[in-house]
């Protein structure tokens, strides 16, 4: 039997939730009823509270560690359904989790049609691993209750990675957000023989690596925004500017004249893919 195994990504989810994930449960609308647990943690519970069986908090964002244990959480719930595995670890030594939903009873999951859902490849694109854990929990806490979503736990075969990136995940969420687009490991981008020595530094201590502005009266390329002046745009041609852009806030850690150029290594698992990524110059 030829079996139709598709892949979706960050965008493909948006759909994947609407067109699955929209019935509502029990007249209430998908995620009424979450709570925060002590502490803002997730707040997972063995037993069924009336309305939920796992109770998970969907009003924030979560870290690795949190996904983790809620993916293990839902597991333990529906130790039928469900079986976490992990399939490597990162560079940075965090597993890469996955979750297998099939109901046993109906066949193998290896025997199904079956998708694949896969999120934040890009460490700073969080939002996918939130729709990814969603997904298996609405799977399993509407399994009996809604038809369509009965047969299709019954029929298919899901296998659901919420974060390809999980160092680029908790870089994002736990450091300044600089470069946390990719994973990481050690690079020398300047040539001096250290790596990762002379990165982006937050001065005045936000919480944010800003840009640094200079003002030019009339002798610029950029303008305050006039939706919000914390924000410069490009002025139009002809037209001139009160303001230059230097480049990130940072040190010059290395003393070679330069700031910030040799910032944490990185790799980029959206260019990783084994087919069809053509190079920068075709793109």
């Amino acid at each position: 039997m030829n079996l139709v195994r598709r892949t979706v990504t960050t965008a493909g989810l948006l759909l994947l939730w609407g067109s699955v994930c929209a019935p509502a449960l029990n007249g209430q609308a998908p995620g009424a009823g979450v709570e925060a647990g002590r502490d803002g943690a997730t707040a997972a519970k063995g037993a069924r509270d009336g309305v939920h069986k796992v109770r998970i908090d969907f009003n924030r964002w979560h870290d690795v560690a949190e996904l983790q244990a809620d993916m293990k959480a839902l597991e333990k719930a529906y130790p039928k359904f469900l079986k976490y595995i992990s399939l490597g670890k990162s560079h940075g030594g965090r597993d890469i989790a996955a979750m297998i939903v099939n109901n046993p009873e109906t066949g193998a999951d290896a025997s199904k049609p079956a998708m694949y859902i896969e999120a934040n490849i890009h460490g700073n694109e969080i939002q996918g691993g939130e729709v990814c854990l969603y997904t298996i929990w609405y799977l399993m806490e509407n399994y009996g209750r809604v038809d369509r979503i009965t047969s299709l736990v019954d029929e298919r075969a899901f296998y659901i990675v919420p974060t390809v990136n999980p160092d680029g995940r908790d870089f994002f969420m736990h450091g300044t957000g600089a470069a946390a687009r990719t994973g990481h490991f050690p690079v020398d981008d300047d040539g001096d023989g250290m790596a990762d020595e002379d990165g982006p530094a937050d001065l005045n201590g936000n919480g944010v690596v800003e840009q640094i502005r200079k003002h030019v009266p009339g002798q610029g390329n950029m303008k305050k925004s006039g939706a919000d002046p914390r924000i410069l745009e490009p002025v139009r041609p002809g037209e001139a500017g009160d303001y230059v852009l230097l480049g990130q806030e940072g040190l010059d850690r290395d003393g070679d004249g330069r700031v910030g150029e040799d910032g944490p290594g990185r790799y980029d698992p959206n260019r990783n893919y084994p087919a069809d990524w053509p190079p920068n110059y075709v793109r």
